[in-house]
């Protein structure tokens, strides 16, 4: 147990807020299982353009038809700064998105590491949103943590 405390307390963490827009890639060129790939730009703590690929979508068969919630799973690469740091944030992306109405969006981002300035980086950002035909824009907050 004391290991895992050291560790913990050997990183560095900060908070990040701002918001980010992003628009489907058409037609789709990153591989996506699903045939959706998006692209986008991050401003405020974070300054950056990302890239992402859906790997899964996953609609309940009870709730989904009264909803239109359905639900995904995406891997992003966030290449950019924050503060004198710059490099890449490879990102775990699972969230649920309102395929009617408004477009509601809302997205738990885990960060799995990075490279450069963001090598061996870690945390968890939260956004929320909207995504309405093929384009959208959300609010994050979060910590990003490093070594």
């Amino acid at each position: 147990m004391s290991c895992a405390l050291t560790a913990a307390a050997a990183q560095s963490c900060f908070p990040v807020t701002g918001h980010y827009t992003e628009n489907a890639e058409i037609p789709p060129t990153c591989g996506s299982a699903v045939g959706l790939c998006l692209q986008g730009q991050v401003s405020g703590s974070l300054r950056a353009s990302f890239a992402t690929t859906v790997n899964q979508l996953s609609a309940d068969p009870t709730d989904t038809p009264l909803t239109g919630v359905v639900a995904f799973r995406s891997d992003t690469t966030l290449t950019g700064f924050m503060g004198n740091r710059s490099g890449t944030i490879l990102i775990k992306n699972s969230g649920s998105i309102r395929m009617a109405g408004n477009g509601e969006i809302v997205d738990l981002q885990l960060i799995v590491g990075g490279t450069g300035g963001f090598a061996g980086a870690t945390g968890a950002i939260m956004s929320n949103g909207t995504f309405v035909g093929v384009s959208g824009t959300s609010e994050y907050s979060g910590t990003v943590c490093f070594p």
